[in-house]
């Protein structure tokens, strides 16, 4: 979604070859970072020049905890926004272990777990909610429909269907319009490429434990969501910055293709899901580490 802007009109002469940014540069590109990336920045930066030693990494920790209880704190109307919404997904969880048969109390059980650890993301991230300007952001329609596909995650796991997968992918065609014409946010764009690996991992374990789908599929869609979850890492860990959008846009270039196979491995028909998986696996890679290389070697002011 959301990626801060950055600084395109630069003087011939503040790039000489070999030689860094100037400092004016720097500070301009600083300047369009808003409060929260600035703090984010210099936490991971700390993070890496301390080689992630388990001191620092608990450092990090306490200081990301600090932070989202000063923002419950100044934004309340956003804490409890955020509650009453996570207690409406929770509802059916709890309703289902209280009417549910047995095997129905377990799987709702591993499901309210679930939803428990995406709340705590949520809180964990309240800070994100700003717009590009770093104007505060209350959640709105594409955070619900992200929200509902990491519902999703745990249904997609015991019944992958066709209903489930397609009601996964419309929501995730859905949630970047919206997110455009309500101001993208930092939240929406990190959470939201967290719930798709999310989901598209749990939909793969079910496929293959029912045997609609075939390993060598599954394996070359799991190196897939791998990749991009390796390259996330890298930059925000090894370069302390969000992903290249345009990384973003290569890696998701074939996601028809793939939604396509999901919903028909679930109706059954495991060849033309197979083979549908794997082409747009193996494409999506391809395109991705392309773009991965471009951005690489791309010149970036400050580190941005």
């Amino acid at each position: 979604m959301y990626r801060g802007a950055r600084v395109t009109a630069i003087e011939p002469e503040a790039r000489p070859s070999g030689r860094r940014p100037r400092l004016r540069e720097c500070e301009q590109v600083l300047d369009e970072l808003t409060a929260g990336e600035r703090w984010a920045r210099e936490e991971l930066r700390r993070l890496l020049a301390q080689h992630f030693s388990p001191r620092a990494l608990a450092s990090f920790l306490a200081a990301s905890f600090r932070r989202s209880a000063a923002v419950r704190s100044q934004r309340p109307a956003l804490a409890r926004q955020s509650r009453r919404w996570l207690c409406a997904g929770a509802v059916p969880w709890l309703g289902l272990a209280l009417v549910g048969h047995p095997r129905s109390r377990r799987r709702a059980g591993a499901g309210l777990a679930w939803w428990t650890a995406v709340a705590l993301m949520l809180d964990w991230h309240l800070g994100m909610l700003e717009t590009a300007d770093g104007r505060p952001r209350p959640l709105g329609g594409a955070d619900a429909l992200t929200l509902t596909r990491a519902w999703l995650v745990p249904v997609a796991a015991w019944s992958p269907t066709p209903a489930v997968c397609a009601l996964a992918a419309v929501s995730d065609a859905l949630d970047g319009p919206l997110a455009r014409r309500g101001q993208p946010t930092r939240a929406g764009r990190d959470l939201e490429g967290l719930v798709d690996a999310c989901f598209t991992a749990a939909a793969l374990l079910g496929l293959v434990r029912s045997g609609r789908l075939g390993r060598p599929a599954v394996g070359l869609e799991g190196a897939r969501v791998g990749a991009g979850a390796l390259y996330a890492t890298w930059t925000y860990f090894a370069r302390a910055r969000a992903p290249d959008r345009s990384v973003a846009r290569a890696a998701r270039a074939t996601s028809a293709i793939r939604v396509a196979a999901l919903v028909a491995a679930g109706s059954g028909r495991r060849r033309i899901g197979d083979a549908a998986l794997s082409a747009g696996s193996l494409a999506s890679v391809a395109l991705l580490a392309r773009a991965a290389a471009r951005s690489a070697r791309a010149p970036s002011a400050c580190g941005r």
